[in-house]
């Protein structure tokens, strides 16, 4: 009789650790698809960038090869149009014409210089970088337009303490394209903030976020806006924003466009923190 309650013990026992067993492996197999299928869609999201990298180093030299086809004799337009505008000086009528003629050609060399820029894709080079001397310079140059809109540019204290590492040119090239499309955006008498996003314990990238009380961005349109070439202003080349996307990108970053709260756009860029073994690269040199 003892030996029967033995034995039902133990097959029960039993029974108890297989269903523990086969539970823990239900939950394994679960957690593993579930990692399975993230791992599959970062694989397609990858190759999505790479296709999109791709694409746009192709167009990238395509455009470079026009532009360049484009600059000499869009050069001598310019020289004949001054020539006019020099000779006219007593016909007001001919001279309006020759005027209008090099605005057009300082338009044209403003889209042949962006698409130069867009194409040129340098690589970076890095040092540590004080954010905030970026930031004076690019104050500086976005005066004039910021005080004929009456315009307010507010900045993030939070910035002065950050160091970045990365190619000071192209950062304040990229901070003045997102500020001066943010300009543009708010309008007379608009907004716009400079300022330090939420940053993540013991991240290598610091979110530095300029954002606007403009209208917004349109939801259909927000994942075309750093495609080349797309615009929706009426004297845009489309090239400001795919410039910015280019140079986050080659340095390991990223840049995500949404709304800010409370109304207007906000872009977020991703720049790779300077650290502790770079603080001696302060004064200059390259990676």
């Amino acid at each position: 009789m003892t030996a029967a309650v033995v034995s039902e013990s133990e097959l029960a026992t039993i029974i108890q650790t297989y269903n523990d067993v086969t539970e823990r492996l239900k939950r394994s197999h679960e957690v593993l698809g579930c990692e399975v299928c993230r791992l599959r869609e970062e694989l397609q999201e990858k190759n999505r960038e790479l296709e999109r990298r791709e694409r746009l180093a192709a167009l990238g030299e395509m455009a470079a090869g026009v532009a360049h086809e484009i600059r000499n004799p869009l050069g001598a337009i310019g020289l004949y149009a001054s020539l006019l505008e020099r000779d006219l000086t007593d016909r007001p009528a001919q001279l309006d014409i020759a005027k209008r003629i090099g605005v057009g050609v300082h338009n044209l060399e403003s889209v042949v210089g962006d698409t130069l820029a867009f194409a040129a894709g340098a690589e970076p080079k890095r040092r540590v970088v004080r954010l905030t001397d970026v930031v004076e310079s690019v104050l500086t140059q976005t005066a004039p337009q910021t005080q004929a809109l009456e315009a307010m540019i507010d900045v993030d204290e939070r910035l002065v303490p950050v160091r970045l590492f990365c190619d000071a040119g192209q950062l304040e090239r990229l901070l003045l394209n997102l500020v001066f499309n943010a300009l543009d955006a708010a309008g007379p008498r608009g907004r716009v903030w400079i300022r330090a996003g939420r940053v993540r314990p013991a991240d290598e990238l610091f979110p530095l976020v300029v954002a606007d009380n403009g209208p917004g961005i349109d939801p259909t349109l927000a994942p075309r806006v750093f495609n080349p070439f797309f615009t929706t202003k009426h004297n845009g080349t489309g090239l400001g924003l795919a410039i910015v996307h280019r140079i986050v990108e080659a340095h390991g970053g990223s840049i995500v466009a949404g709304c800010r709260e409370g109304g207007g756009a906000a872009f977020t860029v991703r720049l790779p923190v300077a650290g502790r073994d770079r603080r001696d690269e302060e004064t200059g040199g390259t990676e």
